[in-house]
């Protein structure tokens, strides 16, 4: 089976098993489509593998063998092209981080290092992590993945030390949870499979649940719900931000979020998402390393040699007795 019929199914297989883990409780753990994004980006490595050919009798008439579908040629033009432009579209997002970068200036403020220090700590983030005011900034978001940034609206000096403290919170739990890499990953899904809407509805899906995620954790580490959710509202017009980015009031249905929160809702670990990552995996190992082939009839008639003919049914040997017999051997 081809790479793209191969990651057309693993795609639709991979949606489903995520939108019914997911029916009830679209917060669920972001494992599931994680792995099924990772399982596509390793498909055409693991196109590599040994194939195991299971023959299949043969219903239309077989193409000529060594020869390459004018179809299959114009999709690799057309696939080529498209990965060059959103490729193109990534870097722009990271030039523009630099860009947002030499804009902003380092937070001096003291309660702001304080409150900083005191969300690293608690979130067990190793590296340190700086805050750097952006004048254009109208939602709070981290960027950078060896060394990330913490950047906030200019105003945010007059914010209190609660609403402070979750903003933080909220930003270094992406860094805690390692999203800045996940986001990373399902880009590159993205690029690779850019042609198919059900990778992009899995990455979208991705991204909103690495918000719940965050949510959650604010709230476990104590901050008041209805205050977290008010913060919420009023960050949510956020500006245009790098996809390279994440925002506090993006990637997520806020009205989900806020109604999240203020019921305290968890994320349920079943062993349904378990048994569907396990489903999706393995599908994808199947697909991958099961090919299909014609019966040795038909391929023996795309070469051009009929059935009828004897050469590719006798040995030289047995024509040659058949050919030497008696035709009556009555007589």
């Amino acid at each position: 089976m081809s790479l793209l019929l191969s990651s057309a199914a693993l795609s639709l297989l991979a949606v489903l098993a995520v939108w019914l883990t997911g029916r009830r409780d679209p917060a669920q753990s972001p494992l599931l489509t994680l792995g099924s994004l990772l399982t596509l980006l390793a498909l055409p490595f693991l196109a590599l593998l040994p194939k195991l050919t299971v023959e299949l009798p043969v219903l239309m008439g077989t193409a000529q063998s060594g020869t390459v579908s004018p179809t299959i040629s114009w999709f690799l033009l057309i696939w080529t092209g498209g990965f060059l432009i959103f490729t193109l579209r990534l870097v722009a997002d990271f030039v523009a981080l630099k860009r947002w970068r030499a804009r902003s200036v380092e937070a001096g403020n003291p309660l702001m290092a304080h409150t900083l220090e005191n969300c690293r700590l608690q979130l067990g983030v190793r590296h340190g992590i700086r805050v750097r005011l952006h004048p254009q900034c109208m939602s709070p978001f981290i960027a950078g993945l060896f060394r990330p940034v913490v950047y906030l609206p200019s105003g945010s000096i007059h914010w209190s030390e609660g609403t402070l403290r979750m903003v933080l919170l909220h930003e270094l739990g992406h860094v805690a949870r390692r999203d800045l890499w996940t986001n990373l990953a399902a880009q590159c899904a993205c690029l690779l499979y850019w042609f198919n809407p059900l990778v992009w509805w899995l990455r979208s899906r991705l991204m909103a649940q690495c918000e719940f995620a965050c949510d959650a954790k604010v709230i476990a580490l104590g901050a008041d719900p209805d205050r977290y959710a008010t913060a919420l509202c009023d960050i949510a017009e956020a500006s245009t931000l790098p996809q390279a980015a994440l925002a506090m009031a993006g990637r997520a249905p806020l009205r989900a979020r806020v109604e999240r929160v203020v019921c305290r809702r968890r994320a349920k670990h079943s062993l349904l998402v378990g048994a569907a990552l396990l489903f999706t995996v393995s599908a994808s190992l199947g697909l991958s390393v099961v090919r299909l082939s014609p019966a040795e009839v038909a391929l023996a008639a795309a070469s051009g040699q009929s059935a009828e003919d004897p050469a590719s049914i006798y040995t030289p040997k047995e024509i040659a007795l058949r050919s030497n017999a008696n035709p009556f051997p009555a007589d």
